[in-house]
């Protein structure tokens, strides 16, 4: 167990499981990629901006994976990597897209 988390976390909870934090390097998404770390797991994330100084993780793809294009670099790495992935968190921060849902959008959205 560790103590220098602000919660007891045990260093094997997640030993052996590849994660993908999206929009991982700011707030939340930050505290994620953290957590899931000091739990044993190999961490990757993503951002528009680049990993920020003193952030280390597995692997980083900075990309807007808010096209489909920064989706599918996303993918690619992943699948060259890692050859695949155990947890996903989605966790992109913003969005210009229309309200109203999924059945809001559609492919170009």
């Amino acid at each position: 167990m560790t103590t220098t988390y602000p919660f007891p976390v045990s260093g094997d909870e997640f030993k052996g499981k590849r994660v993908l934090v999206t929009g991982g390097t700011k707030g939340m998404g930050q505290a994620m990629v953290r957590r899931f770390a000091l739990s044993g797991a190999s961490v990757a994330t993503t951002a528009r901006s680049p990993l920020p100084d003193g952030q280390a993780v597995a692997l980083f793809v900075q990309t807007d994976i808010g096209t489909a294009a920064g989706v599918q670099d996303v993918v690619s790495r992943i699948q060259q990597e890692w050859t695949g992935l155990d947890i996903l968190v989605n966790n992109v921060g913003a969005s210009d897209a229309p309200n109203g849902g999924y059945k809001a959008l559609s492919d170009d959205d």
